[in-house]
């Protein structure tokens, strides 16, 4: 049934915080500056830009420090430039995953951390934008990932390390109900994507990698 991953599982009885945890918080999207002296990058920004980080995005009319298409590669960014990259509701609208994923490898610096959100392809949020291209399950990226079968298919040169995966708000809910049923999920993730999800669907999925060079 394909049960959780190691790291998710070292992550939770460890009870570490990721950035995911510090950008998601119980409250929302975080509206400090988190980041002390890590240098972010926030992909297609739009008006929420991540507090303190460079922005980038196509719309004039944003958070944007930098204007710019993003299916125009290489970016115009240098290697090797920031700690942590966030991707927020951004890779649904992209055309060209593979290509998008290699620059973002590229600009993040070794042992950089890429926090990705998306809604997740059961979720109305998936459909309901007409210029939504991609849709995403728990496995959606495990053709980019260290340790995967589906990493053998060699589509990139690059690979990232899973440090976290979660269905929904990444976040403990306060019902009890709710938070063991995503203890199953996660334990379970193919039972969830092809059965219980038509039944429960969650509205968004979020993973964040550890970039590997």
């Amino acid at each position: 049934m394909g049960k959780e991953s190691g790291t998710y599982i070292k992550a939770r009885k460890q009870n570490i915080m990721t950035w995911t945890h510090h950008i998601y918080t119980p409250l929302g999207f975080v509206k400090e500056n988190i980041l002390g002296n890590s240098r972010a990058l926030d992909i297609g920004c739009g008006q929420r830009k991540l507090p303190g980080a460079f922005g980038i995005d196509i719309i004039e009319n944003s958070q944007a420090d930098l204007v710019h298409d993003l299916k125009n590669t290489p970016w115009p960014i240098e290697s090797n430039s920031f700690d942590i990259v966030l991707i927020n509701h951004v890779l649904e609208h992209v055309d060209d995953v593979v290509g998008f994923l290699s620059e973002v490898w590229r600009v993040t610096k070794t042992d950089g951390h890429i926090v990705i959100q998306v809604p997740y392809f059961r979720s109305t949020d998936a459909y309901a934008d007409p210029t939504h291209r991609r849709f995403f399950t728990s496995r959606s990226l495990d053709y980019f990932l260290e340790g995967t079968g589906l990493s053998e298919y060699n589509y990139v040169p690059f690979r990232f390390r899973k440090v976290g995966f979660w269905y929904g708000w990444p976040q403990k809910s306060r019902n009890p109900i709710k938070r063991l049923f995503k203890l199953f999920i996660h334990r379970y993730p193919n039972l969830y994507d092809q059965y219980l999800s038509l039944l429960f669907p969650i509205q968004c999925v979020t993973w964040e990698l550890e970039v590997r060079k």
